[in-house]
C-alpha cells in the first residue's frame, strides 16, 4: 500500500496524469487535433518569414490584416462558425481596408515608393508575394480550426488544459 502512494505522489508532481485526475475517455498520448493545430501554427510563421524576406514589410503586414478573413471562411466552411450581419460587415470593412493599404503601398499613395509595382526587392511579383502571404494566413486559420476542435474534446477542455499550456504544447510541437 505504502508503494501505490508514492507512486502516485511522485506522477503528480512530474505532471505525469495519474488514473485518478485524467479525465474519462483520454489518452495520454498526442492528440490529432492538437498536432495539426502545432503544425499549422509552425508553418504560419515560417511561411510568414519567407513572405518578409520576399517583399517589403509593409506589403506584408497590410496582407496579413486578411487574416480574419481566412479564418471566417475556414470556419464557416467547417461548419464551427455562423456569420453575422455584424461579421460580414466588419469583414467588408476589411477588405477594403487592405486594397486600400495595399493600393497605396503598390504606388498610388504619395509616400516614397523605392519598391516598383510590378516588382518587389527580391524580384518576386507582388501577386507572388501576396498568395505567399495568403498561404501563412489560411495556415493561422487552420491551427484556429483545429485548436477549436481540440478544445471541443475532453482533453482540451480549459479545466485540463489552460490557454498557457495549450500554447506551449502547440510551440513545442511546431
Amino acid at each position: 500500500q505504502p508503494k501505490l502512494l508514492k507512486e502516485n505522489s511522485s506522477n503528480a508532481c512530474s505532471g505525469k496524469p495519474t488514473d485518478k485526475n485524467r479525465p474519462k475517455n483520454t489518452s495520454p498520448h498526442l492528440h490529432t487535433q492538437l498536432f495539426l493545430a502545432a503544425i499549422y501554427f509552425a508553418l504560419g510563421f515560417l511561411i510568414t518569414n519567407y513572405g518578409f524576406q520576399s517583399g517589403s514589410a509593409a506589403f506584408v503586414e497590410t496582407v496579413k490584416a486578411a487574416e480574419p478573413i481566412t479564418s471566417a471562411t475556414t470556419a464557416v466552411a467547417w461548419g464551427i462558425e455562423r456569420l453575422g450581419r455584424e461579421e460580414v460587415g466588419s469583414l467588408v470593412g476589411i477588405v477594403v481596408g487592405v486594397i486600400l493599404s495595399t493600393l497605396g503601398n503598390s504606388g498610388g499613395g504619395s509616400g516614397n515608393n523605392n519598391v516598383p509595382v510590378e516588382k518587389s526587392h527580391s524580384g518576386n511579383s507582388l501577386v507572388v508575394n501576396c498568395v505567399i502571404v495568403m498561404l501563412a494566413n489560411i495556415c493561422f486559420s487552420f491551427r484556429g480550426l483545429h485548436q477549436k476542435l481540440f478544445r471541443a474534446t475532453p482533453q482540451g477542455k480549459p479545466s485540463v488544459v489552460d490557454d498557457l499550456n495549450l500554447q506551449y504544447r502547440m510551440q513545442q510541437i511546431g
